[in-house]
């Protein structure tokens, strides 16, 4: 099991008295509630693709303009050859290089973190029918959030996942997602529940060692990475609303 990326940062750190409001921050788990179809598995992104992923969307979508989100699309294949370039159109041909080296990743680690019928909504095997699929990139700045909503029903199919990077964050579900970490939304977690980020410049976690005080990390500046399969039908521009 990989430890979270929080254990060794302690810059991160803040004394709980330097908030002034702490009373008003409640304390965030660091374990999945047990909502079906939520999974968080214990595998963090390496360093290493983090500052990739992170220095490609800045260059490439926010530095120097005004914007906070950025939506992407490719369309996979059905994958009869075995070489490079028909692995990287299973992910999603079209999305960006280092997009297809996270869903790479992404594909390795969760192999065995998750159910297989989910991997196989998650990743499609070879020969399955082609699918459209998004990526929308976030950039939250401290105190930012997201209001609590469940992604468009007539719009987005089920199996989703989400990747948080440069800063962690309080889910709604009062679960932390720490820099690095995975969160997959399927079945009533995907369907049933709505999911979202409040707008904080701290959160309130608890220790990973239960008899500990719970510690208080501010936010920094967060990328969210969310990849998302569309109906069909549903990436035709003009199309019937589904």
């Amino acid at each position: 099991m990989s430890s979270s990326p929080l254990d060794s940062n302690d810059s991160d750190l803040d004394s709980l008295f330097d908030e002034p409001c702490i009373a008003t921050h409640p304390i965030a788990i660091r374990t999945a509630p047990p909502i079906p179809g939520l999974f968080v598995p214990p595998v963090f992104l390496p360093p290493e693709l983090e500052d990739e992923i992170a220095s490609e969307c800045t260059r490439l979508y926010f530095e120097g303009r005004n914007v906070n989100q950025v939506m992407l699309f490719g369309r996979t294949t059905s994958g009869a050859d075995a070489d490079a370039d028909d692995k990287d159109a299973r992910m999603g041909k079209g999305l960006p290089s280092f997009l297809i080296s996270l869903l790479h990743h992404l594909s390795d680690v969760l192999r065995h973190q998750v159910p297989d019928t989910l991997y196989d909504i998650l990743f499609p095997p070879r020969g399955a029918p082609p699918r459209a699929r998004q990526a929308i990139v976030n950039l939250y700045h401290p105190g930012e959030g997201i209001t609590p909503h469940v992604d468009l029903l007539n719009r987005f199919d089920d199996g989703i996942i989400g990747v948080s990077l440069c800063s962690g964050s309080r889910s709604r579900w009062d679960l932390y997602l720490p820099e690095r970490s995975i969160l997959i939304l399927s079945k009533d977690a995907r369907y049933e529940w709505t999911h979202g980020i409040p707008g904080r410049t701290h959160d309130l976690v608890e220790s990973e060692d239960k008899g500990q005080e719970p510690r208080l990390f501010r936010r920094g500046t967060r990328l969210s990475i969310t990849f998302r399969w569309l109906l069909p039908g549903a990436d035709i521009v003009g199309g019937p609303d589904l």
